[in-house]
């Protein structure tokens, strides 16, 4: 029975990568990353060479005899070069020979995952690693920034960075599948998990996957539970979570996974949904009703400073969807509402929530960010300073302070943008855009 990726693949990690090669259009960088890497071979088979041992077939037949059974179970044709590398970590890793124009793996396994590992969940291991390359995945860590004087994590402004960051969790989720298809025992998958993120055996740790997969359902109405009691490794309970339901699916089940448990299989759309509902359990939200309310004031707050002149600029926009992403929110654009009925309807709860629970820290906070929104545009408008006035009225702060956060916004960040400059660049594009298309035309 061959083997559909596609349909294997978890579709939240499907719809990430389509959003970045759409919105960000990497493809073209990717390409010349991979050119840039194979110009200049990064060496990784050198060091390989130089700091792990190169498992020969005669020196090592069980990883060798594992390694065609999970290309075997895989569909994978590609040769593979071995190396164990010295490590008390369980982990293992896989990557394509450069040179060799990507038709051979590297592989490399750690000595304490040779050690502590029944074939199975090795097998498993390996598999999960391979799957990164089948469904591509290794392929988006060229985005990762080698810059160590760049801040970021990758080469993505903000808000690419924030997607790529929630990408790479749900690439876990499609790996583990692969690892799961690779040796074909749900309870070997979940121990090799759990002895690679803790590191421990059964001699220390009773490995009880019922028990782990409890815990998840007791706290899974509670996002801020999950937080708490998983706090450690947060991942971990929704990776066992999710391959457990892909074990139980027709999809698992279309890919040649037996599960040999009884029940009805679950659909492919209960399947992901049931998996989405995990994967919300990791974003970066505030789940304190008083932190949400602050969230919700600064939001809403922000979304009339937008429109308050009469000129909604896309400084304004951009820094408040920053603001939102950098202090509460991986997902900005869902709590800015643009109906203004909706936005006064709305505000009067959240902050009356600040004025009673909030301290003097919250209130000013909010006031700052909401001030920061306002100098955006380059000017400050006696409309935009009412509306920061009527917002910290509600949140039960006197006008005199309001003033004071705003002349003190503006001190520390001065107006973010240069009217004039702004004007020129518009005028100056749509000179040019008039110019090319006459150009075109004639």
């Amino acid at each position: 029975m061959a083997i559909e990726w596609d349909d294997v693949r978890y579709r939240g990690d499907a719809a990430d990568v389509k959003e970045m090669f759409e919105t960000y259009r990497v493809e073209d960088y990717l390409d010349a990353f991979e050119e840039n890497v194979r110009q200049h071979d990064l060496g990784l088979r050198e060091q390989l060479l130089t700091n792990g041992i190169r498992l020969t077939q005669p020196l090592s037949p069980r990883i060798f005899a594992l390694i065609e059974s999970v290309s075997a179970r895989l569909e994978i044709e590609a040769k593979a070069e071995v190396f164990c590398v010295p490590s008390g970590d369980v982990n293992a890793f896989a990557a394509i020979d450069v040179r060799k124009g990507g038709t051979n793996y590297l592989v490399g396994v750690t000595s304490a995952a040779l050690e502590r590992l029944t074939d199975p969940e090795l097998a498993s291991i390996l598999g999960h690693e391979m799957g990164h390359f089948l469904f591509g995945n290794n392929r988006l860590q060229g985005l990762i920034s080698t810059d160590r004087n760049n801040p970021s994590a990758t080469v993505l402004p903000a808000l690419g960075e924030s997607l790529f960051l929630r990408w790479r969790k749900k690439a876990e989720i499609s790996a583990d599948r692969a690892g799961l298809l690779a040796c074909g025992d749900f309870e070997a998958s979940a121990r090799a998990l759990l002895k690679a993120t803790f590191g421990l055996s059964e001699r220390n740790l009773n490995l009880d996957i019922t028990a782990l997969l409890a815990q998840v359902d007791e706290v899974k109405g509670h996002p801020e539970l999950m937080e708490a009691t998983f706090a450690s490794h947060p991942l971990l309970p929704i990776r066992l979570k999710a391959l457990e339901l892909f074990s139980r699916s027709e999809k698992a089940a279309r890919n040649g996974f037996a599960s040999g448990r009884p029940g009805r299989r679950l659909s492919d759309d209960a399947l992901e949904d049931a998996v989405d509902e995990l994967v919300l359990l990791t974003r970066r939200y505030p789940y304190e009703d008083l932190h949400k309310a602050v969230m919700q004031v600064v939001a809403l707050g922000g979304a009339l400073l937008l429109s308050a002149d009469g000129d909604v600029s896309d400084e304004e926009v951009k820094i408040l969807v920053q603001i939102l992403h950098r202090w509460f929110t991986d997902e900005p654009e869902a709590e800015i509402v643009t109906d203004r009925k909706k936005i006064l309807e709305l505000l009067p709860a959240a902050a009356a929530k600040v004025k009673k629970d909030g301290d003097e820290g919250d209130k000013m906070f909010v006031l700052t960010r909401l001030a920061e929104v306002a100098l955006a545009d380059g000017a400050l408008v006696e409309s935009e300073s009412a509306v920061v006035h009527e917002v910290a009225e509600r949140i039960g702060v006197p006008a005199k302070s309001a003033s004071s956060v705003l002349i003190a916004a503006a001190q520390a960040v001065g107006f973010r943008s240069d009217v004039k400059l702004n004007r020129l660049s518009e005028r100056l594009r749509r000179s040019l855009q008039t110019g090319f298309r006459g150009a075109t035309r004639s």
